[in-house]
């Protein structure tokens, strides 16, 4: 019986590891990175906070010699691709655990109700445990992301 149970779950796995390398097979080619981080979902991230989240998430694409370039605020259309890393608090466990999403936009377009739309070519999730001082495992899970983002940009450009 449990052999059967496990033959029904290998297609499954098979497909879930080859869809992980189809995400990380989008990076390709990318030379360089505009970058935002949001934080405007997460009320309780102080300006100060904001700014090391933001330190946090360049000096990771930095260090691994990712090209940056200055994101413009008032043209979202001419910052792609984008890596986009955004913070919310999560919805199940209260005001004291995030969210947190990287996600990368290119210039990939999808037609959704006769409009182009700018497609999301690679996305990752993590999620914090509530604690008493929040900001050090937001900021933990945050290296955590921006190592395995980094990961996967370099095995697809070295």
């Amino acid at each position: 019986m449990k052999s059967i149970v496990l033959l029904c779950l290998l297609p499954l796995a098979l497909i879930a590891q080859s869809s992980l390398r189809e995400d990380t097979a989008n990076l390709k080619g990318i030379n360089f990175l505009y970058m935002n981080v949001d934080t405007s979902l997460a009320p309780d991230i102080t300006a100060s906070e904001r700014m090391d989240i933001s330190d946090i998430v360049e000096l990771q694409l930095r260090r691994a010699d990712i090209n940056l370039r200055p994101y413009v605020v008032n043209a979202p259309k001419s910052n792609v691709p984008l890596v986009e890393v955004s913070i919310k608090e999560a919805d199940a466990r209260g005001g004291d655990s995030y969210e947190l999403v990287l996600r990368v936009h290119d210039f990939v377009t999808i037609d959704r109700n006769k409009e182009k739309t700018i497609a999301t070519i690679f996305e990752v999730r993590r999620q914090t445990t509530p604690t008493t001082n929040n900001m050090v495992p937001l900021k933990t899970r945050l290296r955590e992301l921006m190592g395995d983002f980094v990961a996967a940009f370099k095995k697809e450009n070295p």
